[in-house]
C-alpha cells in the first residue's frame, strides 16, 4: 500500500513540476485517404464547375510584401512542410469552439493558444511550453472561456467571449492588468503602436490603451437584435483601421482619432435575415480590402475611398491570399478559384473534391487553408488536411487527422498547427 501510494504521489509531482512532461500526444505516422501567361475572360461567364482547368499558374520564388498580419493577409509561404508525422496536445472538450473561430497567434519565435479553463500557453520552436497562465475565478473556468490573442513587442493582450480583456507580459506570462467591458468580444484583435483594436457584439469597434486598458475610443455601428455569431474581421493598413461588422457593412476609420472615413454597406437585409450571413475575414493588399460571403459575393473596395471596384460571384465564407495580381479563395462547394485582382476576373476554377463521391462532399465542407512551397493545405469540417498541387490543382493527398472540425491551418517553424475544440494538431 505505501509503495502504491508512493508511485501516486511521484506520477502527481511530476506532472505539476514539469509543464512539458507527456505534453504532446504520441507522434503516429498521418494516414491518406486516397508560370501563367497574361490571358483575361472578360466576355466569358465561368462554369459552376471548373473553368481552364488545366491553366498552369506559377507563383512568386519569394515571399511578397504584402504578405503581412495586419492585413490577414498571412497564408502564403515558400517554405515546406513535412507531411508524415502528427500528435496532439489534448484538453477537455470545449463548446460552441468552432462558433467562434480562435486562432492560433505565432510571432518570430514562439506560438500561443489557450485550453478549455483559459489557460494560456506559450510554445517554443520545439513545441515545449515556456509558460502556462491562467487568470480566471472557478465560475470563469466552468464557462470554458474562449480567448482572442495578439501581441506587440513583450505585451500579449486577450479576451474572450465573456467580456473579460487583459494582458499578459509576453516573456514570463505575468498579468500585468484585467479589466471587464460591458458586452462579449467575438473579433480578430489588432495591435499598433500601444494600441488594441476589437469588435464587440454590439457590433462597436473599441480602441484600448495596452498601457492601462483605458478606452481610447469607440466607433458604433448599426446593432441588431439578432446577430450572426461569426467572428468579425479586422485590418491594419497605414492610419486606416477597416472592419466589418455583422450585418456586412465594412467600415474605415482614423487610427488616432476614431473618426469615420467611409462605411460601405454590402448587403440590404430584411430585420432578422443577417443572422445566416457569414462573412470571410477581410484581406489587404495595401490598396484594397477583398472579402466574400455565403450570398455568392466576392468583393473589392478600394481602401481610401471604400467604392466597390468590383463585384464577382463567388460563395465563400474562407479567408482568402492575395499573392502579387492574384487572389487565391476556395468555395463553400470546394471550388478553388483563382482571380485576376486588378479586375476581378476568373483566371481558374478547380473542382478540388471531383474525386469524392457527389453524396459525400458535404462532409467535406472546407474551413480555411494556407498556401506553402506550391501545395495548398486545407482544413474540413470532417477532420481531414487536403494537400494540393497549386499548379495544377491536382489532389496529392487527403490526411486524416481527426473527425471532426479542424480550423484553419497555421504555419510555424516548418510545422502546421491546427486548433480544434479539445486539441492541437501539430504536422511535421
Amino acid at each position: 500500500m505505501n509503495k502504491f501510494f508512493f508511485i501516486f504521489f511521484v506520477l502527481i509531482l511530476s506532472c505539476s513540476l514539469n509543464p512539458n512532461s507527456s505534453f504532446w500526444s504520441k507522434s503516429k505516422n498521418i494516414k491518406t485517404e486516397k508560370t501563367v501567361t497574361r490571358l483575361l475572360f472578360e466576355d466569358k461567364r465561368p462554369s459552376e464547375t471548373e473553368f481552364n482547368p488545366k491553366l498552369k499558374v506559377n507563383l512568386p520564388n519569394q515571399n511578397v510584401e504584402n504578405i503581412k498580419y495586419n492585413y490577414n493577409n498571412d497564408g502564403f509561404t515558400r517554405k515546406k512542410i513535412f507531411e508524415e508525422k502528427f500528435s496532439k496536445y489534448n484538453f477537455s472538450k470545449i463548446d460552441n469552439f468552432s462558433g467562434y473561430e480562435p486562432e492560433i497567434l505565432v510571432d518570430k519565435s514562439n506560438l500561443y493558444f489557450f485550453d478549455n479553463k483559459g489557460s494560456v500557453i506559450k510554445f517554443d520552436k520545439n513545441s515545449s511550453i515556456v509558460w502556462k497562465k491562467n487568470y480566471y475565478s472557478k465560475s470563469d473556468k466552468k464557462n470554458n472561456p474562449i480567448l482572442f490573442l495578439a501581441s506587440e513587442n513583450d505585451n500579449l493582450f486577450v479576451a474572450d467571449n465573456n467580456a473579460n480583456y487583459y494582458l499578459i507580459n509576453k516573456n514570463n506570462g505575468n498579468l500585468k492588468w484585467k479589466k471587464k467591458h460591458t458586452s462579449s468580444f467575438n473579433s480578430q484583435i489588432k495591435i499598433k503602436n500601444g494600441k488594441a483594436f476589437i469588435v464587440d457584439l454590439e457590433n462597436t469597434l473599441r480602441c484600448f490603451s495596452l498601457k492601462n486598458g483605458e478606452k481610447l475610443w469607440s466607433v458604433p455601428t448599426e446593432l441588431t437584435v439578432v446577430s450572426s455569431q461569426k467572428k468579425q474581421s479586422i485590418v491594419i493598413v497605414n492610419n486606416l483601421i477597416i472592419f466589418s461588422n455583422s450585418i456586412g457593412d465594412v467600415t474605415a476609420v482614423d487610427f488616432v482619432t476614431g473618426e469615420i472615413i467611409w462605411q460601405t454597406p454590402t448587403q440590404i437585409l430584411n430585420f432578422g435575415k443577417n443572422i445566416t450571413l457569414r462573412n470571410s475575414d477581410i484581406v489587404s493588399d495595401g490598396s484594397f480590402i477583398y472579402m466574400s460571403n455565403n450570398r455568392n459575393e466576392f468583393f473589392a473596395i478600394d481602401l481610401k475611398t471604400g467604392i466597390i471596384k468590383w463585384k464577382q460571384e463567388i460563395n465563400s465564407e474562407i479567408r482568402p491570399v492575395v499573392i502579387s495580381d492574384y487572389i487565391i479563395t476556395v468555395s463553400n462547394e470546394g471550388l478553388m478559384i483563382i482571380l485576376n485582382k486588378l479586375d476581378g476576373n476568373i483566371i481558374r476554377i478547380n473542382n478540388i473534391l471531383k474525386n469524392i463521391k457527389e453524396k459525400k462532399r458535404k462532409n467535406y465542407y472546407p474551413v480555411g487553408f494556407i498556401i506553402s512551397d506550391n501545395k495548398i493545405y486545407l482544413t474540413t469540417i470532417n477532420g481531414r488536411l487536403l494537400v494540393i498541387n497549386f499548379l495544377d490543382a491536382s489532389s496529392q493527398r487527403i490526411l486524416k487527422l481527426d473527425r471532426e472540425k479542424l480550423q484553419r491551418p497555421t504555419y510555424f517553424n516548418k510545422e502546421l498547427y491546427i486548433a480544434k475544440d479539445n486539441s492541437i494538431i501539430k504536422i511535421n
